[in-house]
């Protein structure tokens, strides 16, 4: 059998395949051994496993079509990790054991990161015992970052050679949710609007690796998984825990931990793509929330490659009225898509020094780009580039995980502070819920006409950082809200 890729197929003038497009392309798949039909969406795109010579015919023969490889997803997880180097005929062992700082207790589920000179990495989990074992390459490690599951701030260990059988010790500072590391939401302001807007009757979709139901602080009030041969309702689990933490930004609610999302009362609906994530789901999920009439659409994800059928579902979705916002991408480099694309909002991401221990992995995402008063710095992963419309925090923020609360960095963090000011906005704004392009008009307007300049070059910053109170100022409260 020949070498086989997943393509997606949509039409040049609209999501629907035609009739005639519809039986061409049956047939072209029923006339060839090596492709096959993988999926359709609701909507009419179709996703086809064939050779790279049979998607150049097909498209020889239909130039209607447009027809693209399905390109697999980034999740934009924890950023300045390089490459894992696999397992196999690893020489150096590192073992370390990791421990509570104030009771010396073992700390389980901490993923050990071992950064290499070669710019790779190794890659580890401690046991019940706080205890695991890095095998490497490399007598001398450049970093080992220790990055607990929940509960513990992360740590960072320099220049770290190996000591045979000799445990390295790690000692993480416990992560209080208390409220005192939410700086992120305070510094923009949420927390004085949510004195009169929390987002109620406002749709978020969030496109990620689902919305955990375990953990109570944040709850989805309904979703769609769209991973290939997943049971469609499975959207409330979430095993990289990245959605629960997008979520928890945008709509967490734990007031006896103090731990508030921007817009807690907004309603958060998960779709689900990840593990394994590819455009077509990305597409689908798309058309789920514009099926659903969603007003929201938050994507912390990512592909280096621009997609017509993904900026055609975009565009369907602008044109209904729901504003997109994406991650610009953690790799220091441009704008990935779909960020990259004109009707969606491209977020970067901020960091502000004394928000987090000095010692903690956090650290090394600080750059030398520093705001006006030099207490913020735009982070060191942060993609750039002139699509990028405004910028939010995105280090060390504070977030619902499945097992509890962490914090993490990244674009990933900064896209859904900006979805929760947004739905503030078409909160405190009704007449702005027009149903069509200009809603997500009026948002991005509103967007830059609350962005406070932080000094730092547009091709980071966009027009700045969006504070509520700016975007929520000429709003009037809803009676009782006072």
């Amino acid at each position: 059998m020949a070498d086989t890729k997943r393509y997606i197929i949509g039409h040049r003038r609209g999501p629907r395949l035609d009739p005639k497009s519809t039986r061409e392309l049956d047939t072209f798949i029923a006339e060839n051994a090596d492709a096959r039909s993988v999926r359709k969406t609701k909507v009419g795109r179709q996703v086809v496993e064939m050779t790279e010579e049979q998607a150049r015919d097909l498209a020889g023969k239909n130039p209607d079509l447009v027809i693209e490889e399905d390109q697999e997803l980034k999740m934009y997880g924890m950023p300045g990790i390089p490459p894992r180097v696999p397992s196999a005929a690893e020489a150096v062992a590192f073992p370390v054991v990791v421990k509570d700082a104030n009771t010396g207790a073992p700390v389980p589920n901490v993923t050990i990161y071992g950064i290499g000179a070669a710019e790779v990495a190794y890659k580890a989990v401690t046991d019940e015992k706080g205890q695991a074992t890095l095998q490497s390459y490399e007598p001398t490690l450049v970093q080992i970052i220790a990055s607990p599951l929940d509960t513990y701030w992360s740590k960072a260990v320099s220049n770290v050679k190996a000591q045979g059988k000799k445990h390295l010790e790690i000692t993480v500072k416990p992560l209080l949710s208390n409220g005192a590391y939410d700086w992120g939401q305070r510094i923009m302001g949420f927390r004085q609007a949510n004195r009169s807007w929390t987002g109620r009757e406002v749709k978020v979709g969030i496109i990620d690796s689902g919305i955990s139901d375990k953990n109570k602080s944040v709850t989805a009030a309904g979703g769609y998984n769209a991973i290939d041969g997943a049971d469609p309702n499975s959207w409330n689990v979430d095993e990289k825990g990245h959605g629960t933490h997008v979520a928890g930004i945008i709509a967490a609610h734990d007031e006896q931990r103090s731990v508030l999302g921007g817009a807690p009362d907004a309603s958060v609906y998960s779709l689900k793509i990840f593990p394994g994530g590819f455009l077509s789901d990305l597409v689908e999920s798309v058309e789920w929330c514009i099926s659903s009439k969603l007003d929201i659409i938050s994507m912390s994800l990512g592909v280096p490659n621009p997609s017509q059928v993904l900026a055609g579902v975009l565009r369907d979705a602008y044109d209904r009225g729901i504003t997109c916002v994406a991650a610009a991408g953690n790799e220091s480099a441009a704008v990935a898509y779909p960020a990259a694309i004109p009707t969606v909002i491209a977020v970067g991401a901020i960091g502000c020094f004394g928000t987090f221990p000095e010692d903690s992995a956090h650290m090394l995402k600080v750059s030398r780009t520093l705001d006006w008063r030099g207490g913020l710095f735009a982070a060191k992963f942060t993609n750039f580039g002139p699509e990028v419309a405004v910028c939010a925090p995105g280090v060390a923020i504070l977030s619902t995980v499945p097992t509890g609360y962490a914090a993490w960095d990244g674009t990933s963090m900064a896209c859904p502070m900006i979805s929760a000011l947004v739905a503030l906005m078409l909160e405190a704004y009704p007449g702005s819920r027009t149903g069509d392009a200009q809603q997500p008009e009026f948002v991005r307007a509103m967007l830059a006409q609350a962005a406070y300049n932080l000094g730092m070059p547009p091709q980071i910053q966009g027009h700045g950082l969006p504070l509520a109170p700016r975007a929520l100022a000429s709003a009037q409260p809803a009676p009782g809200r006072w």
